[in-house]
């Protein structure tokens, strides 16, 4: 189990470690010139966003649910993916508060007045952000306008790596056509929402690389030490 997380998470933190690698970074000035890939990214990139992020969590619980139905009972699968997913986003939220680093798109945007940017109430702020919109880059700069928390950790990538472990994790030692393709569809993906993250001037590579080892930890504890007691409660166990 150990190892075949790690391998997925490495997956994962090769894209911050390549963006580093590469020194890049979003600026205002060339990061707005491509609004036909952004806005593509912009779809993908909802599916870790409310409303349309629950959406995402009943589809991929459903999935993983038939997927492991002769193996796992449908509450143990259910509570595992919940509780990963809940959990994690606790952390983030907890990170964020305490951490209280602005987004790329903000200190783009104003520079060392991101402090006083933080400080205007939400419509201030979104007022503020719109005004850098022009009729190509509207759907990016609304996006950005809508996401106006803090940058450290990425919520999303928390969200999209977690769900790629509780597909590597619960199909860990099943094979077939089914069980290949949903693992290569998780990691196609949840790289793509790392990239969406970084593309659309949301986060920075740090964020995403401490935000997948988040994730990583997690889940970790819950497929090492939590599946297994769950497994041998009556409530959990598999019946028939």
């Amino acid at each position: 189990m150990l190892k075949k997380l790690s391998l997925f998470t490495l997956a994962m933190l090769f894209i911050p470690i390549i963006a580093w690698l590469n020194r890049w970074q979003w600026l205002l000035d060339t990061n707005l010139q491509y609004p036909n890939l952004d806005r593509g990214l912009l779809i993908w990139t909802e599916a870790g966003s409310t409303p349309y992020a629950f959406i995402t969590c009943v589809l991929f619980m459903l999935w993983i649910m038939w997927l492991t139905r002769h193996r796992y009972s449908w509450l143990l699968v259910g509570f595992i993916c919940a509780s990963s997913i809940l959990g994690t986003q606790i952390i983030k939220e907890g990170a964020k508060l305490a951490f209280k680093e602005p987004r790329p798109f903000v200190t783009q945007m104003f520079n060392t007045d991101s402090e006083q940017f933080y400080a205007l109430s939400k419509i201030e702020q979104k007022n503020e952000v719109m005004e850098f919109a022009t009729e190509d880059t509207m759907p990016i700069v609304s996006h950005q306008a809508d996401e106006l928390g803090y940058s450290f950790p990425s919520g999303h990538t928390i969200f999209a790596v977690s769900w790629l472990l509780l597909f590597s994790g619960f199909l860990l030692g099943q094979s077939g056509q089914a069980v290949f393709f949903s693992q290569i569809f998780a990691v196609f993906w949840a790289g793509l929402i790392l990239i969406s993250r970084l593309r659309l001037g949301m986060h920075y590579p740090i964020d995403l690389f401490v935000s997948t080892l988040i994730a990583w930890v997690f889940n970790l504890v819950m497929f090492i030490y939590v599946v297994p007691y769950l497994e041998t409660r009556s409530l959990f166990k598999k019946r028939g």
